[in-house]
């Protein structure tokens, strides 16, 4: 990945606006991008709209109406490789356990320690890169799968027209087939045109059938 892609955008849920307000200075200190709401309902709004979709999310778990398990239901939905923190208020090991099972990869009791928030967070963001670049591979590979496809079908139309052209034989038969591949590659890769490509093909066709 040659371009340097930009700093990771955190959407942050939190209906105690001092709490909220103090987390997204620290995430701002540390040069993440943030978003932040203050209920579930505008949380889900915006999960549902956001395009590309937040890889990171950082949620209360007990708020009124829509809570935390909602936010992070909404989040996996829209991207399924979303890495999600959940602050929880008590120090209860069932409502940790419930915000793992629905999906959180880390649970950070209240109240924290800033060492302690900033550590769990370096982890969920090294979490989140590694996850964006397997998708970027993914998606890279595809394409070269796909050029490599297209390539072996206009070899393959290349072979089966110079088995139709009976003038041409032996070492000139080849050689025409070899730079006919040629220039199927050049075009391939944006070297030649289409109509550059299809000017010499027809001059190569000329030439076997001369």
């Amino acid at each position: 990945m040659s371009a340097k892609k930009p700093a990771h955008q955190i959407l942050l849920v939190d209906n105690d606006v001092f709490q909220a307000e103090t987390i997204s200075d620290i995430l701002k200190s540390d040069g993440l991008g943030v978003q932040k709401v203050l209920s579930g309902e505008d949380a889900t709004n915006i999960l549902r709209q956001r395009q590309p979709p937040f890889e990171i999310v950082i949620t209360n778990l007990v708020m009124p109406n829509k809570d935390g398990v909602e936010v992070i239901k909404a989040a996996l939905k829209y991207n399924p490789n979303c890495s999600i923190m959940a602050l929880s208020t008590f120090s209860s090991s069932n409502e940790a356990a419930n915000a793992v099972t629905h999906g959180a990869y880390a649970v950070i009791t209240k109240p924290f320690h800033p060492v302690h928030f900033r550590n769990a967070i370096k982890r969920l963001v090294e979490r989140a890169t590694l996850l964006s670049e397997c998708s970027f591979l993914r998606n890279r590979v595809g394409e070269l799968e796909s050029k490599v496809d297209a390539l072996e079908a206009v070899k393959g139309r290349m072979e089966m027209l110079a088995q139709h052209i009976s003038p041409v034989h032996g070492e000139q038969r080849t050689r025409s087939l070899e730079e006919l591949e040629q220039l199927a590659t050049l075009r391939s890769k944006g070297i030649l045109t289409e109509e550059q490509f299809q000017s010499a093909r027809q001059s190569l066709l000329t030439r076997w059938l001369s």
